[in-house]
């Protein structure tokens, strides 16, 4: 189940269209940084190519050396850098970057060297293939510092080979069955397309990574939130007080608006009362925007989210399944999807 399938932080969207594609609305961002190479933090001494993923129309990317600028970033997103620097630095995806209403500098979007990948598959006894990726989890808490003793019985990732442990100086322990005071993890042989943690129901630790990209021959690096104890969900959720006010703080009624882009295209209206939202999710397409018989495929949960292949979604705005807003709705719907 996605609710086990455990991710990172969610981003408001200012374009939610739930059953078609659109242009993004809502401002113009920039945002710059370097490329760095993942073991040092220093920048690259290479000329590197920089891409996005998650974002639709991609912005324009213009790069110089290690440096980057990337213009044309909506308002209240979230998305992810894609760096590179052949022959030396692995293609290698960011973890997500945050823009809410202004510009972003300072950006330092890693890239894993070749030597580095080498030497942890020896240390680890693994032969990577060119038909699958690498992901490294950076295992954190609250306060975004490294997180020691996470056992690794506490999470996987489906057809991976992992998780295997760094030391304290990102060196490969072979033998740790836990977390170091680095927090890092890695997995080998991971699957392309979208990668998420699953936890077992005797976890100790509830884990909260985004569900990030992955392509052949790549690497993915993503933090993971870890908070004690099992996942709690919510129960008895009220449509009126803790669904409705979702659409307006997540931004999703910028474009379902009467003039927006959402309610042309998607036919979909989030700006009225909790009763005529309540008609267009529910009633106006049955079994379409929620599915009571199966709440994870209902629309109002997978358009916002990343998927493979990605849907006609513009962005992300649930980038976790751990998203107290996906919970809400999840088990809203779980629920019978009530008009309470």
């Amino acid at each position: 189940m996605l609710a086990r399938c455990l991710t990172l932080a969610v981003i408001t969207l200012a374009a939610c269209d739930f059953n078609t594609g659109m242009t993004p609305t809502g401002g113009a961002l920039t945002v710059s940084g370097q490329v760095v190479d993942f073991q040092t933090g220093a920048a690259i001494d290479v000329a590197a190519s920089v891409t996005t993923s998650g974002l639709v129309p991609a912005p324009k990317v213009t790069s110089q050396g290690a440096a980057f600028t990337i213009d044309g970033v909506p308002e209240n997103s979230a998305f992810q850098i894609l760096a590179a620097a052949p022959p030396t630095h692995r293609a290698t995806f960011s973890p997500a970057v945050v823009v809410t209403a202004s510009n972003v500098d300072g950006v330092k979007a890693p890239a894993v060297s070749e030597a580095f990948l080498a030497s942890l598959a020896t240390a680890f006894a693994v032969t990577p293939s060119a038909a699958k990726g690498i992901m490294f989890v950076h295992l954190v808490d609250a306060a975004g510092k490294p997180r020691a003793g996470v056992a690794a019985t506490n999470f996987t990732i489906a057809g991976a080979s992992g998780p295997h442990f760094l030391d304290a100086n990102l060196m490969p322990a072979p033998a740790a069955t836990s977390s170091s005071s680095s927090g890092w993890a890695v997995f080998f042989e991971v699957p392309v397309g979208v990668a998420a943690l699953g936890q077992p129901v005797t976890a100790t630790v509830t884990l909260d990574m985004a569900i990030s990209p992955l392509d052949a021959g790549t690497v993915t690096i993503a933090d993971a939130k870890v908070t004690d104890g099992a996942l709690v969900l919510p129960t008895n959720v009220s449509f009126a007080t803790q669904i409705v006010p979702i659409f307006s703080v997540r931004g999703c009624q910028v474009c379902h608006s009467g003039g927006g882009i959402g309610k042309d295209l998607g036919g979909l209206t989030l700006d009225g009362s909790a009763n005529l939202i309540y008609k267009e999710l529910v009633l106006e397409r049955p079994d379409t925007r929620v599915r009571v018989a199966a709440p994870e495929t209902s629309l109002v949960l997978t358009m916002p989210s990343r998927e493979s292949p990605p849907d006609a979604h513009p962005n992300v705005t649930f980038t976790s399944g751990l998203d107290p807003d996906y919970l809400k709705l999840l088990v809203w719907i779980r629920e019978g999807a009530k008009q309470n």
